[in-house]
């Protein structure tokens, strides 16, 4: 007999449908901060302009450093500084939808739920914080790496070895260290704003209504990458005033607090989930693929069966659900080498055993590097299939590889 599902269980797989979302909001900044690094770094190299054959000398170029960081400092901030705050309303107007969805599952609240959406006040000075708190860790990473970028500098002057290349080879390994700090920070504290918001919604709520509202740590136990401290955490439910665990736990944590009322741990049935109207919050389809496909950065979940899907995203990673997954990746395979349109050739002319047995090799690699979403793959492919076209293949022949190399563009 199939097992019922809990409310809380229900509420994270609800939960989940926001994951994509901020997933990606996270990757954008991230991916900004990521080129504003490396920007700086490439103008800081280029103030070491010669030998430093005096203190003034050092003096200048320390300057000039400086300079660049505060220029840093302040593109990085500009990008955060919005961003910050959406994240916290964002945390919070999900709570609120998370909450709606388990009293509406218990029906012991029917009324208020509409109205306290309407009544949001966003908590300025708590965002504000946060800002700040995020932009202070930033300045002192900065301000660490200045700091030992003058004492090697220092360093060599004194041994006379603060030639340009020395100096350029110093500072580019100091810059090397830790060059995603920046995002880890910026990643971190969104983090922070997210939790921050949620336990705010958590409160207001419990204010309004009465309720003794707790939070439920939530988080990918079965993850390889989940760290032991939280892996032991997740699942626990903690009174909203026990401060004495702090989400995110640590750098790069991707826990979240979810809501919890007394009655959520009991098994709720599928006819409550229909009578409670709840049907248009239930994974589609279509969001459950794409949540696996953007979890693992792959292109193929959407031909593993519902069913297969459904216990890949709680949790289920048994050969089953792995025969599942490679069942579907040849599926994909299958029927991308269809769509790529290629016919085989069937003239027994000059060199067509070879071009079927080479397109029925190429066609194959390609179809595997689209469901698996390697875009390096393809583009080392495209390019080893320009050398195979100088054989001395036919119009026919021809034709076909340029279609090979045309659904290799349009992936990409």
């Amino acid at each position: 007999m199939e097992q019922e599902k809990l409310i809380i269980d229900y509420i994270i797989e609800q939960a989940e449908r926001f994951d994509i979302k901020n997933l990606q909001f996270e990757e954008d900044i991230k991916f900004n901060l990521r080129r504003l690094t490396d920007a700086h770094i490439e103008r800081v190299l280029n103030c070491v302009k010669t030998d430093i054959n005096k203190v003034l000398d050092m003096q200048v170029l320390m300057n000039s450093i400086q300079r660049v960081y505060d220029i840093y400092f302040s593109q990085c901030e500009h990008e955060l500084v919005d961003k910050i705050g959406q994240y916290y309303d964002t945390a919070y107007d999900n709570m609120g939808e998370l909450t709606d969805i388990g009293t509406e599952l218990t029906r012991k609240f029917t009324q208020g739920l509409s109205e306290q959406n309407g009544n949001q006040e966003y908590d300025d000075d708590t965002i504000r914080y946060i800002e700040e708190h995020a932009f202070e860790l930033l300045k002192g990473h900065n301000n660490q790496k200045i700091e030992r970028i003058r004492s090697e500098l220092g360093d060599l002057f004194l041994k006379g070895k603060a030639n340009k290349a020395n100096v350029r080879a110093a500072i580019e390994k100091i810059l090397d260290v830790n060059r995603s700090k920046a995002e880890e920070i910026a990643q971190t504290e969104l983090s922070r704003a997210y939790n921050i918001g949620s336990v705010n919604r958590l409160i207001e709520y419990k204010n309004m209504s009465g309720r003794n509202i707790k939070k439920y740590w939530h988080g990918f136990k079965y993850s390889a990458v989940t760290c032991e401290y939280c892996r032991e955490r997740i699942g626990s439910v903690y009174e909203l005033e026990d401060d004495t665990e702090q989400l995110p736990a640590h750098p790069r944590c991707r826990c979240v607090w979810l809501p919890f009322i007394d009655g959520w741990d009991k098994p709720i049935s599928r006819d409550l989930l229909f009578r409670a109207n709840m049907l248009n919050t239930i994974y589609s389809r279509d969001m459950m693929y794409q949540r696996i496909n953007n979890r693992l950065g792959i292109n193929y979940a959407e031909y593993m069966t519902d069913e297969s899907m459904e216990d890949y995203l709680s949790g289920d990673r048994s050969s089953k659900v792995q025969n599942a997954m490679y069942n579907a990746r040849n599926q994909y395979i299958d029927n991308a080498i269809s769509n790529f349109d290629i016919a085989k050739d069937n003239s027994r002319g000059h060199m067509s055993e070879e071009y079927n047995n080479q397109m029925k090799f190429w066609k194959q690699l390609v179809a595997g590097a689209m469901a698996d979403n390697d875009t390096d793959l393809l583009s080392r492919a495209q390019e080893a299939i320009k050398g195979v076209m100088i054989l001395p293949w036919s119009a026919e022949q021809l034709d076909g590889w340029n279609k090979l190399i045309d659904n290799i563009i349009n992936f990409k």
